[in-house]
Parts: structure tokens; C-alpha cells; sequence
């Protein structure tokens, strides 16, 4: 910006030049613009440094949950990966505390606005469905997200309860009693999946860990229960299964690479089978966004203000990661799939229906929420 306009307007006080000032020799001129060309020249390598410095300094990683979580674990084997495809220092890893990840989600939010904000998240689903469900403990917005990778593993519905209700149990209305962590917990899809097929779910909360699950499966207190299709799954249902209890349905859709690996058939598979036609599409759109949330074990996510350029790095990262043999041990270990490049983003695509559909889940909880509260609960 130069000052030849304001030039021509002399201040209040200015004097009046003199006739004998010294005009400035060409030697003069000369140096002082080889002088400022190398201030400006040494400035620049400066800036250059400062950034170079920044960009090669070790970035920080927030986990949702402790080291022992999924997502603690899933972060400690990606993240020596990511820094050596990305060409960066080790991963500063920073776990925070709490089961549903909301308190590293929030951590992350909160920290973007940091002059050296978190690189990415790893988060588990549950996060995703507080958000759903409208918690009030969410404080930030899922959906400004980029996922780079997802660790997915479906759950099924298990029970002794009949699909086909006759019709004295549909008149006398007697609820199914469905085993759960809390109302709007990690057993909400088969919840919701109950209540599409006219079943009148009553969810007793208490019940969120298998083993206690399947306890009051077996004492009678509860009809139905959720179970996750991990390595303890195939053992569990077929006890259960000696005992009469059957698998209902897998919250999945109709192609989740776990059905060709032994999952029972997928929820809408089965409510065409029971109803001989889709279910409603805002519904439906519902239960597949909460089971999408739900079947994510885990999830590496970059700020929505990422470059185009960091976000293809860090995809192509990691899945260069998930063809490591220690990922690979553990995904097979822990019966999880790994997402990676379209695959991660069509699941993530799924977690995100329009504001319609998140209304619709907000007003069906608000309005059956107290209905279960007011019904008594059996005894634990």
C-alpha cells in the first residue's frame, strides 16, 4: 500500500521543506533497497521455518475413552501407521474419560479453535447416537466431520419371543420386555425395531453388559435381549440356543459383509418376511441411521476444515493401514470390519439422515420415554 494520495494533504503542522535540504544520492537509494530486500528475504525464510516447524511438529490425536476402550485401541495400533505413511512424528495420544465418548468428543469440538488444534478423533458410535437422541451433554456437531476410517461389527436381537403375535397378545397388549443399557443406549436399532413391528417393546434398563443380559434372559425377567457379533457371539447363541432361545434379526442392512461370515438375517429381510412389504421410509431411515451409529466401534475423524490435500493423505494412510498385519490380527480377533476409502464414507453417509428423520427419533423417544417409566419393573 503506498502513500502517494495522502501525499498531496499536508498535516496541520507539517513544515514547509526546505530549500536547502540534501536530495538523496542514487547511492543512497540503492542501499536502502537492498537493505529492505533483505530484511523482507530473511523474513520470509522465517515464516517459512515457523511453518515447516509446525507442520512437522507432533500432532495430537483425542481418543473418546480410555486407552482400554475401542477406541483406545484401535488408535494405538493406527496411529504409528498414519505417522509413517503421513511422514509425521509420532502421535501425541490423548484419552479422556467416560464410556459413550462425549467427553473426547466435546474435547475436540472445543480445541479446534487452539493455535495447534487435534489432528483427528477417534471416537465410537455411541458418541454419534448421543447426538441422535439429542442428549444435552453434546456440544458439538458429528455431521462436520470427515471420517477416514470405521470399525464396524453389527449386533443381533435374541429371544424366545415370537414374531408372529397372535391376536389375544395383540389385544391384550402385553409389552415385550427388551434388556437394556438405558432408554436411549446401545440396544435402542433393536428397540426401534420392535416397535416397527408392532410389538410394543418395553426396554428395562440395568442390562447394558451380555452376561448380565443373559441372565435375565434365562431368569424370565427380560423377552429379548441385544447381543454384539463379536468373537464371544457364536459360542453365547449357541448355548442360548440349547436353552430355546433364537436369534431374531441383526440390526444390518441387507448387505453387510457379516452376513456371509454367519450373521442371522438382517432386520429387513425379516420385517418383509412378518409384513410382506418395506417399512415406513422415514421410520426405516431411522432405524438404519441408529444401527449405523450403533455397529460403529470405532472412527477416525479430521475437522470439517480440513484441505482436500490432507484429507486424501490421511484416507490413503489409512488404507495402506488396514492392509498391516497387526490391524488386520486385530480386526479378526475382535470380529470387526474395517472401513476404509468409499466403504468408510458410505457407512458415515448412513449415520446422517436429514433433520426430518432425527425429529422423528427425538419425538417417538419423547413420547414413549415416559410410557416406560410409568410402567413397573421387574426386580434385577
Amino acid at each position: 500500500m503506498t502513500n502517494r494520495g495522502l501525499a498531496r494533504v499536508p498535516c496541520r503542522d507539517q513544515k514547509t521543506p526546505s530549500k536547502h535540504t540534501a536530495p538523496l544520492s542514487r547511492r543512497g537509494l540503492i542501499g536502502g533497497a537492498a537493505a529492505g530486500l533483505c530484511a523482507l528475504s530473511a523474513f520470509g525464510r522465517s515464516a517459512q521455518a515457523v511453518q515447516s516447524n509446525a507442520a512437522n511438529g507432533p500432532a495430537r490425536l483425542i481418543v473418546a475413552g480410555v486407552p482400554e476402550s475401542l477406541s483406545g485401541q484401535w488408535a494405538s495400533l493406527l496411529a504409528p501407521n498414519l505417522a509413517e505413511t503421513l511422514h509425521k512424528p509420532a502421535f501425541t495420544l490423548t484419552t479422556t474419560t467416560g464410556w459413550d465418548g462425549i467427553t473426547g468428543a466435546n474435547l475436540f469440538e472445543t480445541q479446534q479453535e487452539q493455535v495447534e488444534p487435534p489432528a483427528a478423533l477417534m471416537v465410537p458410535g455411541s458418541a454419534i447416537l448421543a447426538a441422535m437422541t439429542g442428549d444435552s451433554r453434546v456440544h458439538y456437531d458429528y455431521q462436520r466431520w470427515v471420517p477416514t476410517f470405521l470399525s464396524h461389527q453389527p449386533t443381533v436381537a435374541l429371544g424366545r419371543a415370537s414374531l408372529h403375535r397372535s391376536l389375544a397378545s395383540m389385544i391384550n397388549g402385553r409389552p415385550l420386555r427388551v434388556g437394556v443399557s438405558s432408554y436411549n443406549g446401545a440396544e435402542l436399532p433393536t428397540v426401534f425395531a420392535l416397535d416397527l413391528l408392532a410389538l410394543h417393546p418395553l426396554p428395562i434398563p440395568g442390562l447394558g453388559q451380555p452376561n448380565a443380559a443373559i441372565d435375565a434372559l434365562r431368569a424370565g425377567t427380560v423377552d429379548v435381549i441385544q447381543l454384539p457379533f463379536d468373537a464371544d457371539y457364536t459360542e453365547r447363541a449357541a448355548t442360548l440356543q440349547e436353552e430355546g432361545f433364537e436369534p431374531l434379526f441383526s440390526n444390518a442392512f441387507p448387505k453387510d459383509p457379516f452376513l456371509r461370515r454367519g450373521l442371522p438375517p438382517d432386520f429387513t429381510t425379516i420385517y418383509q418376511q412378518e409384513r410382506r412389504r418395506m417399512p415406513n421410509a422415514l421410520n426405516y431411515t431411522v432405524w438404519g441411521a441408529i444401527s449405523a451409529a450403533c455397529n460403529m466401534k470405532a472412527g477416525l475423524m479430521l475437522p470439517i476444515l480440513s484441505t482436500p490435500a490432507d484429507i486424501s493423505q490421511w484416507r490413503h494412510a489409512c488404507q495402506l493401514a488396514a492392509t498391516q498385519p497387526d490391524l488386520r490380527t486385530h480386526a479378526r480377533d475382535e470380529n470387526e470390519y474395517m472401513l476404509t476409502s468409499t466403504a468408510c464414507t458410505t457407512a458415515y453417509a448412513a449415520m446422517m439422515p436429514d433433520v426430518s428423520s432425527i425429529m422423528a427419533l427425538r419425538r417417538w423417544l419423547a413420547l414413549n420415554i415416559p410410557k416406560w417409566r410409568d410402567r413397573p419393573q421387574p426386580r434385577l
